[in-house]
């Protein structure tokens, strides 16, 4: 398994809602304490293209302008948030 970051560009409540539908139905782990960011931990073969040609195969899905990083190596992360939303973070990398 590995980890990829999706981020919208000020995406409204419905385009968030069928992406993490999305990911809820697929049983994929993710992290979305931020309203347009996931991180989502996914297959070794889902690269951040077929991930983009899946989202945009679903119904609804209109966005024009999203962006999906894969995370190789280390994870590191630093911020503030609401204190149940690093628990899962914690799990994937470290803070630093």
């Amino acid at each position: 398994m590995k980890h990829i970051a999706l981020a919208l560009n000020a995406g409204t409540p419905d385009q968030r809602n069928v992406i993490t539908n999305y990911f809820s139905s697929q049983k994929l782990s993710f992290w979305h304490w931020v309203d347009d960011f996931w991180i989502v931990e996914v297959a070794d073969d889902v690269t951040p293209k077929s991930l983009h040609v899946t989202l945009e195969k679903l119904e609804n899905f209109e966005t024009p302008t999203i962006l999906i990083f894969e995370f190789t190596g280390d994870i590191k992360f630093w911020g503030r948030a609401n204190e149940a939303g690093w628990e899962w973070l914690s799990k994937i990398g470290k803070a630093g």
